[in-house]
């Protein structure tokens, strides 16, 4: 019937008009439409290896080609007659065979051989998934990722013209289902390239590899050759127009990653300039308003759309991230299992900050690529050197770890035999001078032994054997207990040889009298000698009266040194190991060459000893009152140790004995000096007082009344005596031998005189002290 003829002719008109929208949306991939991107569904690879095929299968493609176009007829009844369409006219004009290349012109075309042409194996594999009904060919994509499903778009021209078809658009969409969070497609974008820009590594310029990210406001993935060439600067567009282009900061050119600024896409920016000078040509303001008003509407949209993208984008790269780390964890596992198999442990695979070859190791192991017999047979080769190399440098390590260990143990063994040596010689002291708050304390007293530094002892044979012997410390210290006797012995033998030495220096000096050592205010365990099993050599050394002096290159000044200070000072008392990283330090044995016995010292503590009804005291007793030493015959006030009084009667006596030299060979008027310090002298006097409380106070109640010795000052070899006026008249009654004397004329005040100097010793102060 007519009506039913123009029916279906209006009808048959708008299949092909729909047929035609179609194949602008999904065109193939070479179709002007598709120029701007036109490597998005194209692989180079595919082109390469898979469309390219041998002049030897050319009949066998175009057969193979019939039918899938026979199957596509089938598949696509939907939309009618293909004769008529434009999709299928444009896939003839593209199926059409490449021209044929030219044929090799040879010398003898009669005698060339014809060899048979075949097909590749791998060419027929798709031929059953061409053959698959449709139904079941959706039901399979259906499972499939987005990249799977465009690098089988990629794959040849069959399931590129099937999957880029209108009606596959629900294959797309259900591929896009199977990715957790993704953001829908933008309106201005085909599914198809939309899921290229995200899922494909391809620059949407070139084709090439494009590593980095899709940028999600300029809708392109560029390598980097072509962010140089397609991206210009977001202001070098007129300032009307900044607002109006989309524009990333992302994305930048190679020179430029680092510098602030947005960038455009220079295609973008000629496209939009253009629009732009149209509009002002056109003289309408009306339409370049709504122009620019529409402009900034997809630039808002394009903005709403990065801001989903991107977190989407940034959690696609950190899932990647942890692939490629699950993929590395995995191949690590499987080559480590297969080296254990080998005998190798975990100690040996495990490259550490002492391996050299950690690189090197990293380079074969930590890899995403699975591992497989061939991957294995070729690095297992280069594995082995690597892993001897690291046993041997970890067991270079743990040896020297080891060491380190025994040495810092080792150092805390020997040290203890000093502490035991140490506690044998504390001594109860009582005190001379009562507190004000009851009866005489005592006070504990501790001396030292010679005891020698740890280096010295590592060359020790047993030592340096327990040093040296690769074991752990527990191993180490059950030794030394087994040979701890034999080491103590070796301390011994080593303490006898400094003290012999220092016994001998005060044996040559003047013999002392009584006995060696007596006991005066020690107080021992049930009343016994604590002195008892010591050698003669130590009870000698312990007497007040042995003293010594050092001489050094700094200083030629004798001061007087008991055997208990020069223990400590001249480094005898062992010091433990201080070597970082237990580095060797040669041992040098103690030098004693600079300690020599000091016979004026050890005179004039013997004086002191008998004169406080002390002789033969040990340094033990007298080292136990501490600084309560006051000299009992001159006016210094300031409390001294033991060996501090000692050097003040001996720099006394060496004061008056260069008076007495000086006076005897000079016209100089008699100033009388009378060495007080002797103990001949003022007999009545003692040597010695001892530091309290009502002395300290009577110190004290002079300071108002400050004189200076206007007699002393005369005298070039003293220093001013500078004292209360009471003890002015004394120090001139006992040193001058002035029973009268005269204020202004022996003494003089001294206003200048810093208040509290006298508390802390007024005779003998130096000039300097003293303001004028």
């Amino acid at each position: 019937m007519p009506g039913e003829s123009n029916a279906n002719s209006e009808e048959r008109s708008r299949d092909r008009r729909s047929r035609r929208s179609e194949s602008r949306f999904f065109a193939p991939l070479h179709s002007p439409l598709y120029h701007d991107h036109l490597p998005l569904f194209e692989s180079k690879k595919f082109n390469k290896n898979a469309m390219s095929t041998k002049d030897s299968s050319t009949r066998l493609a175009k057969a193979k080609g019939k039918r899938a176009n026979a199957d596509q007829d089938v598949a696509h009844d939907d939309l009618g007659d293909n004769t008529n369409s434009e999709h299928v006219e444009f896939d003839q004009e593209e199926q059409q065979p490449p021209p044929r290349k030219r044929q090799r012109v040879t010398t003898s075309s009669t005698k060339g051989v014809v060899r048979k042409k075949q097909v590749r194996g791998k060419q027929g594999l798709l031929a059953d998934l061409v053959n698959m009904p449709i139904d079941i060919f959706t039901e399979i994509v259906s499972h499939l990722l987005p990249g799977d499903i465009i690098s089988l778009a990629r794959s040849n021209k069959f399931f590129r013209n099937l999957l880029m078809h209108r009606s596959a658009i629900h294959i797309w969409h259900g591929t896009m289902r199977n990715v957790e969070g993704l953001p829908p497609c933008p309106p201005d974008l085909s599914e198809p390239h939309y899921l290229s820009l995200l899922f494909s590594k391809t620059c949407s310029m070139c084709g090439g590899v494009a590593r980095g990210r899709m940028d999600p406001m300029l809708l392109v993935r560029l390598c980097g050759p072509c962010r140089d060439t397609n991206l210009v600067s977001l202001y070098t567009l007129p300032m009307a127009l900044i607002p109006l282009v989309p524009c990333s900061a992302v994305t930048a050119p190679s020179a430029k990653r680092r510098s602030a600024g947005a960038f455009v896409l220079s295609e973008e920016s000629t496209r939009i300039l253009a629009e732009y000078e149209e509009k002002k040509l056109s003289n309408d303001n009306c339409k370049l308003d709504a122009w620019i008003e529409e402009k900034r509407e997809i630039v808002d949209e394009r903005r709403k759309q990065a801001r989903v993208l991107a977190p989407f984008l940034t959690s696609r790269e950190l899932d990647r991230e942890q692939e490629l780390e699950d993929a590395k964890a995995a191949r690590m596992l499987e080559i480590k299992r297969r080296l254990t198999n080998m005998g190798w442990t975990d100690e040996d695979m495990e490259f550490g900050w002492w391996s050299s070859n950690q690189r090197p190791w990293n380079d074969l192991v930590s890899q995403p690529k699975p591992l497989t017999d061939r991957i294995w047979a070729n690095i297992q080769p280069k594995l082995i050197p690597l892993l001897q190399t690291n046993r041997e440098e970890r067991l270079h390590v743990e040896r020297v770890a080891r060491k380190v260990s025994r040495r810092a143990r080792l150092s805390e063994l020997i040290h203890g035999i000093k502490d035991q040596n140490s506690a044998k010689l504390q001594f109860e002291v009582r005190r001379l001078v009562p507190l004000p708050s009851g009866p005489k304390p005592t006070t504990t007293v501790t001396l030292q032994t010679p005891f020698p530094d740890f280096t010295c002892t590592l060359e020790w044979p047993v030592v340096k054997n327990l040093h040296e012997t690769d074991s752990t410390v527990a191993e180490m210290e059950a030794s030394f207990e087994e040979r701890r006797e034999e080491i103590e012995a070796l301390v011994t033998e080593w303490q006898n040889r400094i003290q012999s030495h220092l016994a001998n220096l005060v044996r040559s000096g003047p013999e002392a009298r009584g006995d060696t050592l007596r006991l005066n205010n020690i107080v021992g365990i049930n009343d016994s000698d604590p002195f008892a099993d010591m050698s003669d050599d130590f009870k000698l050394l312990l007497r007040a009266d042995s003293l010594f002096y050092t001489t050094t290159s700094l200083s030629s000044i004798k001061r007087p040194r008991a055997y208990d200070t020069i223990i400590h000072t001249d480094g005898l008392i062992g010091r433990y190991d201080s070597t970082p990283m237990g580095a060797t330090v040669p041992a040098t044995p103690p030098k004693l060459d600079h300690i020599h016995l000091y016979t004026e010292a050890q005179e004039a503590a013997r004086s002191l000893l008998v004169d406080m009804g002390m002789p033969g005291a040990s340094y033990a007793e007298m080292k136990g009152l501490g600084q309560d030493y006051i000299c009992g015959r001159c006016h210094v006030t300031s409390p001294m140790t033991w060996e501090q009084l000692v050097e003040h009667y001996v720099e006394q006596k060496q004061l008056f004995n260069s008076i007495q030299e000086r006076t005897s060979s000079s016209s100089h008027p008699g100033i009388t000096y009378n060495d007080v310090h002797d103990p001949a002298f003022c007999t009545d006097r003692p040597m010695v007082k001892y530091y309290s409380a009502s002395i300290s106070e009577a110190i004290g109640s002079g300071i108002s009344s400050i004189q200076v010795c206007q007699l002393c000052e005369k005298l070039p070899e003293v220093d001013m005596v500078v004292v209360s006026r009471s003890e002015v008249l004394i120090h001139l009654r006992d040193v001058h031998g002035v029973t009268e004397p005269k204020s202004g004329e022996h003494y003089a005040p001294r206003p200048g005189f810093i208040s509290g100097f006298l508390k802390f010793g007024g005779y003998g102060l130096s000039r300097l002290f003293l303001l004028s």
